[in-house]
């Protein structure tokens, strides 16, 4: 197995988790797979795919899988994928594309629920199958595959490379700090992380660059995602000067947090492939974009819900994006989930 093999693996560790366990053949993949927690693929009547799309990756020979950081915040729950995006392979162009979904948008998460909702609660209610039921019930998706990961698994990657180089703003002291606190109380060990000091450049260790992710009360959704990705692309760099052995048990210590649906020979087919892409131009997105108004209301005691201005838009937005779909028609599901929302909360004026 090259280093350039492995490279492209622990990159994809930090965007695209999935290929953590190929790279070297089907010996490294059976000993890597082994230490992830594997569950049930799903059918696309599942998780809610409807017909129009069932055949969409046959077609398009796109694969989307999304890809689920979880916060459990050490309250027992199922946690709420604070991050969601969704990873998409596609194999004719040799490209892979990101797109972001904002946490906070006000959806509707379907049956067993049949409520509104913001869209990061669909994996606290009913963890991944019920996460991919609500993105494809939204956003008129086809997924039927996952990633989830603790983000503890951030904190032990960015500990086990020594920290990363993040240009913290001003603003963003005193939140971070605050989380910093939170996240020293939660631990089991004896050993806080430090204060942040000062705003600009500077090495974070792994729990000081979580808190900083975690800040969601210095500007908007928007601008933690912002944050998220921030830290992903400092790790990228950080990886880039790894030595093999320590690439390799890097890619050992971070996959007990890993959980997946997907097979080991999709693991070992996919990544096998989209390791001749170009891993470091991954085109990305963020749904809803930044133009796309919005207000905000509160709704079962959760606020901020974000009540979008087209919800149709971001369907649209979000097969031009993916698909390079422009003319991309939304369902009438997505239709009629429109005018549910705007009944029941208001229009965007």
């Amino acid at each position: 197995m090259s280093k350039k093999k492995v490279l492209g693996i622990v990159i994809s560790l930090m965007i695209i988790v999935f290929i953590l366990v190929i790279g070297g053949g089907i010996f490294a993949a059976n000993h890597f797979y082994s230490k992830v927690e594997t569950t049930e693929s799903l059918k696309p009547a599942e998780v809610g795919v409807i017909e129009e799309l069932v055949q969409k990756e046959e077609e398009s020979n796109i694969v989307n899988i999304a890809v689920l950081g979880i916060d459990r915040d050490g309250d027992g729950s199922n946690g709420r994928s604070d991050a969601i995006k969704v990873i998409s392979l596609d194999m004719n162009n040799k490209k892979v594309k990101m797109t972001s979904f904002q946490r906070d948008t006000l959806i509707y998460i379907p049956e067993p629920e049949n409520d509104f909702d913001k869209l990061n609660h669909a994996y606290w209610y009913g963890k991944a199958p019920l996460t991919l039921k609500t993105l494809n019930y939204n956003f008129d998706l086809d997924i039927t595959r996952y990633v989830a990961f603790n983000f503890d698994a951030i904190e032990h990657i960015i500990d086990t490379i020594d920290g990363i180089e993040l240009d913290v703003h001003e603003n963003e002291l005193k939140v971070t700090n605050d989380y910093i606190q939170h996240l020293n109380s939660l631990s089991d060990t004896d050993q806080d992380a430090p204060y942040l000091t000062k705003g600009g450049l500077q090495k974070l260790s792994g729990r000081q660059a979580m808190a900083y992710m975690r800040n969601r009360y210095v500007g908007d959704d928007f601008d933690r995602m912002n944050r998220q990705n921030k830290v992903m692309e400092a790790m990228i760099d950080k990886v880039m000067n790894q030595s093999y052995t320590e690439l390799l048990g890097l890619l050992d210590a971070c996959l007990p947090y890993v959980e997946t649906n997907l097979t080991m020979n999709e693991m070992i087919s996919f990544g096998t492939k989209v390791l001749t892409f170009d891993l470091k131009n991954i085109e990305q997105t963020q749904i809803p974009a930044a133009d796309n108004k919005n207000r905000t209301v509160s709704y079962k005691g959760y606020s901020p819900l974000y009540v979008m201005n087209n919800y149709q838009d971001l369907v649209r937005d979000v097969h031009a994006f993916i698909y390079n779909d422009a003319e991309y028609q939304p369902s009438q599901t997505v239709i009629e989930n429109e005018a549910a929302i705007y009944e029941k909360f208001g229009t965007v004026k």
